[in-house]
């Protein structure tokens, strides 16, 4: 079972692909929504969702990456649906952490409109191109899978001292980077 496989499979419409989409890619997803969530409920229905937007989306969508498309469609499932039940508690519940910690190198006052969040979507894929592979795997374990530093210090083999000051470091390049392409 391969991600073209399954690709094809979904644009030929056969709903038996979604079943190993999940069983490939399902647990990542969960565990990605639940670190966001803390509420095994709640994730697994951000899985469900996402199996039902790449069905939805794939034909004519043709992801490079079934496996990346898959898990962010999760992620930002889980994202709405946290910053949802934040609004009805009224604020209620701490932020993200590790999303916190990249909140001087966004945009003041946000993102608008489509087109600057996909400039500054591939301003930061830019970016992360750039960085040597143990930076960008390290930031996109804290900032796109949001992993607590203990368990990518654990993963990683450094101490926790050692990833906090690499995220430090490659947040500090972020800022500076966007700044220079004048996006901050």
């Amino acid at each position: 079972m391969t991600e073209a496989s399954i690709i094809c499979r979904l644009q030929n419409r056969d709903e038996t692909a979604l079943a190993e989409l999940e069983q490939l890619h399902g647990a990542l997803a969960k565990s990605i929504a639940q670190r966001i969530l803390r509420n095994p409920q709640d994730a697994e229905e951000c899985v469900q969702d996402g199996l039902m937007a790449v069905w939805e989306t794939v034909p004519p969508q043709e992801p490079a990456s079934l496996r990346s498309y898959f898990v962010a469609l999760v992620r930002n499932r889980a994202l709405d649906l946290y910053r949802a039940q934040r609004r009805e508690k009224r604020g209620g519940g701490a932020p993200l952490p590790a999303l916190e910690e990249l909140g001087d190198c966004a945009a003041p006052g946000g993102v608008e409109d489509e087109v600057a969040a996909r400039l500054l979507e591939e301003r930061i894929n830019d970016y992360l191109a750039r960085l040597p592979e143990r930076e960008r795997d390290l930031f996109l374990r804290r900032y796109f899978y949001l992993e607590e530093i203990g368990e990518i210090a654990a993963r990683s083999g450094l101490t926790r001292h050692q990833v906090s000051v690499l995220l430090h470091r490659a947040r500090k390049k972020l800022k500076d980077f966007l700044k220079k392409e004048d996006l901050l």
